[in-house]
Protein backbone atom coordinates (compact mmCIF):
# COMPACT_ATOMS: atom_id res chain seq x y z
CA UNK A 1 0.00 0.00 0.00
CA UNK A 2 1.20 3.04 -0.88
CA UNK A 3 1.54 6.08 1.13
CA UNK A 4 -0.87 8.29 -0.86
CA UNK A 5 -3.54 5.46 -0.71
CA UNK A 6 -2.73 5.44 3.75
CA UNK A 7 -3.62 9.01 3.70
CA UNK A 8 -6.76 8.71 2.03
CA UNK A 9 -7.91 6.52 4.45
CA UNK A 10 -6.98 8.15 7.82
CA UNK A 11 -8.40 10.95 5.63
CA UNK A 12 -12.19 8.95 5.08
CA UNK A 13 -11.53 7.63 8.96
CA UNK A 14 -10.78 10.98 10.28
CA UNK A 15 -14.14 12.61 8.13
CA UNK A 16 -16.24 9.89 8.78
CA UNK A 17 -15.50 10.44 12.92
CA UNK A 18 -15.96 13.90 12.75
CA UNK A 19 -19.46 13.42 11.22
CA UNK A 20 -20.23 10.65 13.54
CA UNK A 21 -19.53 12.96 16.65
CA UNK A 22 -21.37 15.74 14.67
CA UNK A 23 -24.45 13.67 14.34
CA UNK A 24 -23.51 12.62 18.33
CA UNK A 25 -23.51 16.42 19.51
CA UNK A 26 -26.20 17.38 16.89
CA UNK A 27 -28.50 14.62 18.43
CA UNK A 28 -27.13 15.70 22.13
CA UNK A 29 -28.54 19.28 21.66
CA UNK A 30 -32.16 18.13 20.01
CA UNK A 31 -32.21 16.17 23.32
CA UNK A 32 -31.59 18.86 25.37
CA UNK A 33 -33.73 21.38 23.36
CA UNK A 34 -36.45 18.42 23.71
CA UNK A 35 -36.09 18.18 27.56
CA UNK A 36 -36.10 21.80 27.76
CA UNK A 37 -39.14 22.20 25.94
CA UNK A 38 -40.87 19.22 27.68
CA UNK A 39 -39.54 20.81 31.36
CA UNK A 40 -41.11 24.25 30.14
CA UNK A 41 -44.26 22.12 29.14
CA UNK A 42 -44.16 20.43 32.39
CA UNK A 43 -44.41 23.83 34.48
CA UNK A 44 -47.03 25.21 32.45
CA UNK A 45 -49.54 22.33 33.04
CA UNK A 46 -48.26 22.48 37.16
CA UNK A 47 -49.72 26.58 36.81
CA UNK A 48 -52.73 25.44 34.92
CA UNK A 49 -53.15 22.90 37.33
CA UNK A 50 -52.89 25.20 40.29
CA UNK A 51 -55.23 27.97 38.32
CA UNK A 52 -57.74 25.30 38.04
CA UNK A 53 -57.82 24.52 41.56
CA UNK A 54 -57.66 27.90 42.51
CA UNK A 55 -61.24 28.18 39.69
CA UNK A 56 -62.28 25.16 41.83
CA UNK A 57 -61.89 26.72 45.51
CA UNK A 58 -63.73 29.74 43.66
CA UNK A 59 -66.78 28.17 42.93
CA UNK A 60 -67.23 26.28 45.73
CA UNK A 61 -66.70 29.54 47.97
CA UNK A 62 -69.14 31.25 45.70
CA UNK A 63 -71.63 28.39 45.79
CA UNK A 64 -71.32 28.57 49.70
CA UNK A 65 -72.00 32.21 49.81
CA UNK A 66 -74.88 31.49 47.54
CA UNK A 67 -76.48 28.76 49.62
CA UNK A 68 -76.10 31.17 52.56
CA UNK A 69 -77.85 33.65 51.16
CA UNK A 70 -80.86 31.33 50.18
CA UNK A 71 -80.78 31.02 53.58
CA UNK A 72 -80.80 33.69 54.80
CA UNK A 73 -83.80 34.94 52.22
CA UNK A 74 -85.88 32.18 53.23
CA UNK A 75 -85.47 33.31 57.23
CA UNK A 76 -86.30 36.69 55.70
CA UNK A 77 -89.68 35.77 54.14
CA UNK A 78 -90.77 33.45 56.71
CA UNK A 79 -89.95 36.67 59.25
CA UNK A 80 -92.17 38.90 56.77
CA UNK A 81 -94.92 36.34 56.55
CA UNK A 82 -94.83 36.24 60.94
CA UNK A 83 -94.81 39.79 60.58
CA UNK A 84 -97.49 40.19 58.17
CA UNK A 85 -99.66 37.33 60.54
CA UNK A 86 -99.35 39.88 63.55
CA UNK A 87 -100.46 42.73 61.68
CA UNK A 88 -103.27 41.22 60.20
CA UNK A 89 -104.11 40.17 63.77
CA UNK A 90 -103.54 43.36 65.64
CA UNK A 91 -105.72 44.48 63.01
CA UNK A 92 -108.69 42.22 63.77
CA UNK A 93 -107.86 42.79 67.46
CA UNK A 94 -107.74 46.52 66.98
CA UNK A 95 -111.39 46.59 64.76
CA UNK A 96 -113.03 43.90 67.36
CA UNK A 97 -112.22 46.59 70.01
CA UNK A 98 -113.53 49.30 68.19
CA UNK A 99 -116.49 47.40 67.46
CA UNK A 100 -117.26 46.44 71.11
CA UNK A 101 -116.75 51.09 71.72
CA UNK A 102 -119.37 51.72 68.91
CA UNK A 103 -122.08 49.10 70.43
CA UNK A 104 -121.09 50.42 74.40
CA UNK A 105 -121.23 54.70 73.20
CA UNK A 106 -124.42 55.35 73.02
CA UNK A 107 -123.50 58.56 70.55
CA UNK A 108 -121.94 56.85 68.40
CA UNK A 109 -124.95 56.72 65.86
CA UNK A 110 -124.07 56.94 61.83
CA UNK A 111 -120.12 57.61 62.58
CA UNK A 112 -119.76 54.18 63.84
CA UNK A 113 -121.87 52.62 61.30
CA UNK A 114 -119.74 54.23 58.64
CA UNK A 115 -116.86 53.40 60.18
CA UNK A 116 -118.13 49.56 60.40
CA UNK A 117 -118.66 49.82 56.91
CA UNK A 118 -114.86 51.10 55.58
CA UNK A 119 -113.71 48.27 58.36
CA UNK A 120 -115.04 46.06 56.83
CA UNK A 121 -112.42 45.76 53.82
CA UNK A 122 -109.43 44.80 55.94
CA UNK A 123 -107.54 46.55 53.20
CA UNK A 124 -108.48 49.67 53.99
CA UNK A 125 -107.64 51.62 57.03
CA UNK A 126 -110.73 53.77 57.99
CA UNK A 127 -108.96 56.73 59.75
CA UNK A 128 -107.72 57.52 55.96
CA UNK A 129 -109.92 60.11 54.07
CA UNK A 130 -109.06 60.53 51.28
CA UNK A 131 -112.01 62.98 50.45
CA UNK A 132 -113.48 60.92 47.81
CA UNK A 133 -116.93 59.36 48.65
CA UNK A 134 -116.71 55.87 46.76
CA UNK A 135 -114.60 53.83 49.07
CA UNK A 136 -112.04 51.95 46.96
CA UNK A 137 -109.84 49.28 48.28
CA UNK A 138 -106.20 49.91 48.80
CA UNK A 139 -103.98 47.10 48.32
CA UNK A 140 -102.11 45.93 51.11
CA UNK A 141 -101.41 42.43 50.18
CA UNK A 142 -97.38 41.50 49.33
CA UNK A 143 -96.36 39.42 46.62
CA UNK A 144 -93.89 37.21 46.38
CA UNK A 145 -91.97 40.26 44.54
CA UNK A 146 -92.23 42.57 47.40
CA UNK A 147 -90.52 40.13 49.33
CA UNK A 148 -87.61 39.90 47.68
Amino acid sequence: MSTGAIIGIVVAVVVVIAIIAAVVVMNGRKGEAARAKAEKLREETGRARLQASEHEAEAAEAEAEASRARAEAKRLELEADERAKAAHAAREQAQERHQRADKIDPDSGDRADTDRARARDTDRDPRIDDGDDVDQPRRASRTDDDRA
